[in-house]
């Protein structure tokens, strides 16, 4: 771990590249869905359920400098309890990143590459995580730092182009038609997505001055549900929330819808580019804290050896889904939501903050 150090501006790319691309590729269709013209609230309140995330796991993390969640979550609770409670969370990370994968390929085959063989995509970025995870989480963070201001632009640039064709009237009556319950309830997806800040209880561990990493964290999360939030709200204000909820991929189709002086058009397959990029920072930040933290769980010292039974094993997870529905549809619905998003993203770590603040106190 000594050799491996992230800088607190390394930590900010790698937050908000990893969270922003699979964001607002998969979460705004749900919360229109849901939310209806409201959606851009529902995902402004995700968002700060993300940030806040962030902050607990960051103030949980600082408490035990240079030590990753699967070392001090036994020194908080035992060490029977606590490798009870990091098998959960390896069952969390291993299913992620099968569902990433899964949903990557699904992407491509459905938007570029519709003939390809589901397998082909999978291994294609796995193979290409596994070369960049194996020289370590510095390698991802530099990857991150230098493609993530392409990927941001790759995103804010159709916002500003799309502001000509906002009409505001798509987004009214605002809150009336919704209220709080279905305002949150529309939130849930993108929560769900933008709480994965919570694998920042593995990541501080390698951050070189752990107390400065919390706002570069922050800040990381922040500015990708911001641009999540503006997404939506472009979507909802040009297309429409009926013809938007149709849409698998709204913020791609709005891009296509794009065309500024007859000039600058076609801009899709270089979002298409772009988000590969970020999800394949998320791929190799998944595959990196489920090789690292199993090897760890495991007291396998040499932990690049755990790749060769991560890689396959997500592989073949990533190949149970039936089809999109059990990828994009049950997945989310019936085990993100309503298991991964309370426990493993809200509940445990703000119970392992509380033990933690509360028997640090008893020891000053």
């Amino acid at each position: 771990m000594n050799k491996m150090r992230i800088s607190g501006n390394q930590l900010f790319w790698l937050m908000s590249t990893m969270q922003v691309g699979m964001t607002i590729l998969l979460t705004i269709n749900p919360a229109i869905e849901i939310a209806r013209q409201d959606a851009w609230i529902s995902t402004a309140a995700a968002g700060i359920f993300g940030v806040f995330t962030a902050f607990v796991s960051s103030r949980l993390s600082n408490i035990f400098p240079h030590q990753t969640f699967v070392e001090y979550v036994e020194r908080i609770i035992g060490r029977w309890l606590g490798k009870t409670v990091v098998f959960l969370y390896m069952l969390f990370w291993y299913s992620v990143l099968a569902i990433i994968l899964r949903q990557y390929s699904e992407l491509i085959v459905g938007t570029i590459l519709p003939r390809t063989p589901l397998i082909v995509p999978i291994l294609g970025m796995l193979l290409v995580a596994v070369y960049v995870t194996a020289s370590g989480i510095e390698a991802i963070a530099r990857c991150s730092e230098i493609l993530g201001p392409f990927v941001l632009l790759a995103i804010l640039i159709p916002l500003l182009l799309s502001i000509k064709d906002l009409d505001f009237t798509n987004i009214l009556p605002i809150y009336v038609d919704s209220g709080w319950m279905t305002i949150l309830k529309g939130s849930l997806p993108t929560s769900s997505f933008l709480g994965d800040s919570v694998l920042l209880m593995m990541v501080f561990a390698f951050v070189s001055h752990p107390k400065k990493g919390m706002k570069p964290a922050i800040w990381g999360v922040g500015t990708a549900a911001i641009l999540t939030c503006a997404a939506s709200f472009a979507i909802v204000s040009t297309l429409g929330h009926a013809t938007s909820s149709s849409l698998t991929y709204p913020y791609f189709n709005l891009v296509r819808y794009l065309s500024y002086f007859d000039f600058v058009q076609n801009l899709d397959s270089l979002v298409i580019a772009i988000w590969i990029i970020g999800i394949f920072v998320k791929v190799s930040l998944y595959f990196f804290i489920s090789t690292y933290g199993t090897a760890q769980w495991c007291g396998v010292h040499n932990w690049r050896k755990m790749m060769w039974v991560v890689a396959p094993l997500a592989v073949i997870l990533a190949l149970l889904p039936r089809d999109f529905i059990d990828s994009s549809v049950f997945f989310p619905q019936k085990i993100a939501i309503p298991f991964i998003l309370p426990f493993h993203m809200l509940v445990m770590p703000l119970l392992l903050w509380g033990i933690a603040k509360f028997r640090s106190k008893g020891t000053n």
